[in-house]
């Protein structure tokens, strides 16, 4: 009876200890589940604040992953603020493209020589081949532009020709980028491949182009709309693969015309867009975009569709252009043969006595280093200007520091040196009344231009 009465009781004890543990597991579980509720929530609500378009969130325990279509600014936006929500220990993407960073280099994208896209057509082989063959052992690369999206395989023995080439294709493609270059170091290295990501940026020319390169033997494909956008892709190409690469072009001729867009945010709230486009699809996509920023009742179209305008690279990126340039209440951009203009006014100021970059600043110059290295003809001319509290030399000097700072980011991120201009006008050109704080904190500003370079100081 004795040793009955002890089986029982450790019987009793093992399900009240088993109960007990279980009780004790759901109180975690349930307390790990509030949390980490608790902590989606305050993610959500922080990146709603910030105004960062982050569509997934996703928490496990205390590590946060997002997700969704941002741009690599966005991304690196988004992390900030999250950083600074008490307890998260963690930060990843879980949608991130396949683009390989290596990260055992700090070495960024160098535009310093930017493809002359006037190279002789001559450096080009004529007719139409197939593309090349990637025997074993060669470096390659597989590039493929299609309705902005550029698709991107191949393999390289250099890792940091592959961090230049995943860069340049974040900076300039992202979130519409596809695939990879991968590092292969048992790869026999070719002449081509430290250029390699001038070969990624010069693609945009056209709006469908491709090229394939393995070896020494290179083939670019697409369609062109004229003869002349044909030889400057081709001469673009064979200036960054070298004379050592045979290259043979299968681009054909359309023959359509170019397309023309404007945009304009007058300050009032409305987005007004007009011109000629080549789709119903390109135009209620662009229309769709606004519509998503400013509100589809801001939105004024006057834009026209024909079938005989050609698409162009640029159509495809204007619905980033809207949130790019949401935080600035007055901005001009326009479209005339692929060749962008415009201007960004108000919004983003410096600080009184200063020229460093706020966030908002840097916001604006990341997207015209964007535009920049997509459209390698193109020029950004930087004005810099101040208030008038101070003498007219104190003003002049800091509103071409002003510049300058702006200039000088523009070149960290890639920009030829000789694309961008720095000029400061001091205060001479006021936008607000100086009398006031807030028309001195407006003054206190840059103002960027994309297009030719000026003239004679104006």
């Amino acid at each position: 009876m004795g040793n009955d009465r002890r089986r029982i009781k450790s019987v009793l004890i093992g399900v009240v200890l088993g109960l007990w543990i279980l009780l004790v597991g759901t109180a975690v579980v349930w307390g790990l589940q509030n949390e980490e509720n608790d902590i989606e929530d305050r993610v959500s609500g922080a990146l709603a604040d910030a105004g960062i378009p982050i569509q997934e969130i996703e928490v496990d325990g205390r590590d946060v992953a997002l997700g969704g279509a941002a741009t690599a600014l966005q991304r690196s936006e988004a992390e900030a603020v999250v950083r600074e929500i008490t307890g998260i220990r963690s930060i990843e993407w879980n949608d991130l493209p396949d683009v390989v960073i290596i990260t055992d280099t700090t070495q960024g994208p160098d535009d310093s020589s930017a493809p002359d896209t006037n190279v002789p057509s001559s450096s080009v082989a004529p007719g139409t081949s197939t593309a090349p063959t990637v025997a074993p052992g060669l470096a390659h690369i597989n590039a493929t532009l299609d309705q902005g999206i550029l698709k991107l395989s191949g393999a390289v023995p250099d890792a940091e020709a592959a961090a230049r080439i995943a860069a340049v294709a974040d900076l300039i493609y992202a979130p519409f980028l596809e695939g990879s270059v991968e590092v292969d170091t048992s790869l026999e290295n070719a002449s081509w491949v430290p250029n390699a990501f001038r070969v990624i940026s010069v693609l945009p020319v056209l709006s469908n182009s491709g090229i394939q390169v393995a070896g020494q033997e290179a083939v670019i494909t697409g369609s062109a709309p004229s003869d002349l956008r044909k030889a400057q892709l081709e001469g673009a190409l064979g200036q960054a693969l070298g004379e050592s690469v045979r290259v043979t072009s299968e681009v054909a001729v359309s023959n359509l015309g170019p397309p023309s867009f404007a945009a304009e945010a007058p300050g009032d709230g409305t987005v007004v867009l007009s011109g000629v486009l080549p789709s119903d699809g390109v135009a209620q996509r662009i229309i769709g975009a606004a519509g998503s920023v400013y509100g589809e009742g801001n939105v004024i179209s006057t834009v026209e569709v024909r079938d005989s305008i050609a698409e162009t690279f640029s159509l495809y990126r204007v619905p980033l252009v809207f949130v790019q340039f949401a935080p600035v209440p007055q901005w001009e951009f326009n479209i005339e043969d692929d060749l962008i203009t415009g201007a960004l006014r108000g919004g983003a100021t410096f600080e009184y006595g200063s020229s460093g970059l706020s966030d908002q600043l840097v916001v604006l110059l990341n997207t015209a280093a964007g535009i920049l290295l997509r459209n390698p003809t193109l020029v950004g001319t930087v004005e810099g200007h101040t208030d008038d509290v101070g003498s007219d030399a104190f003003n002049q000097g800091l509103s071409e520091d002003r510049a300058q700072a702006a200039v000088d980011y523009l070149v960290a991120a890639g920009v030829d040196p000789a694309r961008v201009v720095a000029i400061g006008y001091g205060e001479t050109r006021p936008i607000g009344d100086n009398s006031t704080e807030e028309g001195r904190t407006i003054n206190r500003r840059i103002e960027f231009f994309l297009g030719p370079a000026p003239q004679g100081g104006e």
